[in-house]
């Protein structure tokens, strides 16, 4: 930071940057030289010896270049350590000379190999052996330096000028999502999208690197850990609610299908096995379904209860993984397109509930979705008018999703309005339950407003709940039957635009007070911040000392809309200006004590919180990992089985 400019261009890197590429550039080089100089002096025996018409035009040329290139790498290594990001800039100020020639010495040495080539062809039998095979080596290099160097400087070019900024941010998500494939048609949810991108990361007006925000992140994890941060608690968790969440915790995370299986198998061919499992056990013709007509599927295996799974493979995977549970598959809908999110509907015997769990995020198309953290105007008949995850473009890239929760939302109450009607007229004793898992949880606390009035004692179970779900008064109106689960400093539950605008800020102001050169905070700090063991929360502030309060313990089995849980909540109700937050009520699974990146055995506790202890990023090695299903596994089964320990 600042990018760098070149040829009255921007380019995405920073003079700063230039300290890896430099040393690659002499490593590959530094051997090369020392070869042909050890060569040269050596080269005494007469039947190992190149004519002189090889030396001066092609060796000697070329030994210059090299020795040009390699005092030249030795410089920008030097010049690029000197300096800080964005505070001390001035002694890199003669990076782009040094670039300059460093790209005139790669026109030479391609012209140097064009002509030295001519002259290897005619003499190149009469030169030593080691000596051919170090001049071939030479020339394959130096053309794939030049190869990789262009298509560097294309790939990092900014274009504003030649596009307009728009289109650039366009052009980048093409690359990222399909290679260009189109987005169902959506054209104005893409605009959407690509306005939002540039709204938080224009280039001009922050004029940020990538490099830049992986520094900035370590900046921040190193303040974040100094933090004397305290979390607030309202009130201890109840057992019942922590099993209740661990129980449709299975189920949440059983709408991923295979996925599931192939993470914990580390299994990636999954599907094929299944089909062919299918094929073997069932007798359906599966085999022309996974291996005939070039791969295609038709649609002889696909379940009678199910939909958009011509295979069946995913109709078989999800019976595989609720075997415990043995729940009765009523229908499943496997579609997952623009605005539309895969799930399925099953009859829970042994809680006497029919369940309805949506999948979260796993496709291209749904890393599109969770970008969309703008609001979206929700009227409901029970709670009024209010706003949700919108259903026309996205924010947090690659945090959430595709399609627009309220859309998504939309979608599967008009698919399963009727099938409900019929469904509890079958199982009429029944309650409704709705959960998922990520963006799943997300949609299903949409859908279960959109349902409470129809069926007053359904319940949601959002495990790993979005940040950016519902607005305020929402989400305290839904504190009775919607549960959002939450592991320690997962940043998917703290994701949201004024989250993002906070981050992107205080990178920029870490920048600028950083003493210390790029490559040594992506080095050495890094390694510290990764391998080091660190407390997030030092200690719990509890607005209530009653470990189970009676009024919570009602809120898991009734509607009851007077608890002291309600009152806490409203004490935090924000002034400002509509934005969207966790719903309904919060169990906040964290760990007080020193945890790292790779911290196998990490010990738990649950609490109630509020909204607010989620509306700004912890930058913390496990911000990402904590979001991982296995994670919530362990923190729900940990804290349950140390509950009578934790509650003494």
């Amino acid at each position: 930071m600042p990018g760098i400019r070149l040829f009255g261009r921007r380019f995405n890197f920073a003079s700063d940057d230039l300290t890896i590429p430099s040393l690659i550039d002499l490593t590959l080089r530094l051997p090369f030289l020392v070869t042909f100089v050890i060569f040269r002096i050596k080269d005494e025996s007469p039947d190992s010896t190149c004519p002189s018409s090889f030396y001066t035009g092609y060796f000697y040329p070329l030994l210059s270049v090299y020795t040009a290139i390699t005092i030249l790498s030795v410089l920008m290594f030097w010049i690029s350590l000197r300096g800080t990001p964005v505070k001390n800039t001035r002694p890199r100020r003669r990076m782009p000379v040094l670039i300059y020639m460093r790209l005139l010495l790669v026109l030479i040495d391609i012209s140097i190999n064009i002509m030295g080539l001519i002259t290897m062809i005619r003499v190149f039998k009469m030169c030593a052996i080691i000596l051919r095979a170090t001049i071939v080596t030479t020339i394959a290099l130096s053309w794939s330096v030049a190869i990789c160097l262009f298509i560097i400087l294309a790939f990092f070019i900014d274009l504003t000028g030649f596009v307009t900024a728009e289109k650039k941010w366009e052009m980048r998500i093409k690359i990222i999502f399909c290679c260009g494939r189109g987005y169902g048609g959506q054209s104005s949810d893409t605009k959407n999208i690509v306005k939002t991108l540039q709204y938080l990361f224009d280039d001009e007006r922050f004029d940020l690197v990538p490099s830049d925000v992986a520094a900035g992140l370590i900046l921040l994890q190193q303040e974040d850990v100094q933090e004397e941060r305290s979390i607030n608690i309202i009130q201890h968790v109840p057992l019942e609610l922590l099993k209740e969440g661990l129980y449709y915790n299975s189920y949440a995370q059983s709408a991923f299908g295979w996925f599931s299986l192939a993470y914990r198998y580390r299994l990636t061919f999954l599907p094929r096995i299944l089909c062919a499992m299918r094929f073997r056990t069932i007798g359906f013709c599966c085999g022309c379904c996974c291996w005939g007509g070039g791969g295609a599927c038709s649609s002889c295996c696909q379940h009678p209860d199910s939909a958009n799974d011509p295979c069946g493979s995913q109709y078989t995977t999800l019976v595989y993984l609720l075997r415990k549970q043995k729940p009765v598959i009523l229908y499943a809908n496997f579609l997952a397109a623009f605005h539309h999110a895969p799930f399925y509907i099953a009859a829970d015997n042994e809680k006497k509930t029919i369940i309805v769990s949506i999948r979260g995020t796993l496709s291209a198309t749904d890393i599109l979705t969770d970008i969309n953290a703008v609001e979206d105007a929700l009227d409901t008949e029970l709670f009024g008018s209010g706003y949700c995850h919108s259903g026309k473009f996205s924010l947090l890239l690659f945090l959430y999703s595709s399609y627009g929760m309220h859309s998504a939302a939309k979608y599967i109450l008009d698919d399963i309005s009727i099938r409900l009607v019929d469904i509890f007229t079958k199982y009429p004793d029944y309650t409704l339950v709705l959960c998922g898992y990520s963006l799943g949880a997300g949609i299903a606390s949409i859908l279960a407003i959109l349902l409470k009035s129809k069926y007053p004692h359904l319940k949601c179970y959002g495990i790993a709940m979005p940040g950016a779900v519902l607005s305020e008064d929402l989400a305290v109106a839904t504190r009775h039957f919607i549960y959002s689960y939450v592991v320690d400093v997962d940043m998917i539950a703290r994701a949201s635009i004024r989250s993002l605008e906070h981050l992107r800020d205080r990178i920029i102001n870490a920048l600028h007070t950083c003493n210390r050169s790029k490559i040594r905070l992506l080095t050495m700090t890094l390694v510290q911040a990764l391998t080091k063991r660190r407390q997030t929360f030092h200690s719990m502030n509890h607005q209530t000392q009653t470990l189970i309060d009676d009024s919570l313990t009602n809120s898991v089995t009734t509607t009851d809309g007077n608890s002291s849980i309600s009152q806490a909540v409203v004490t935090f109700h924000s002034d400002e200006r509509e934005h969207l937050v966790i719903p309904g009520t919060i169990i906040h699974l964290y760990s007080t004590e020193r945890v790292g990146l790779f911290s196998r055995k990490i010990s738990y506790r649950a609490g109630i919180s509020t909204y607010n202890q989620f509306c700004q990023f912890i930058v913390h090695p496990r911000m990402w990992l904590d979001h991982f299903p296995a994670s919530y596994s362990t923190a729900l089964t940990d804290v349950i089985e140390n509950y009578d320990q934790i509650s003494s």
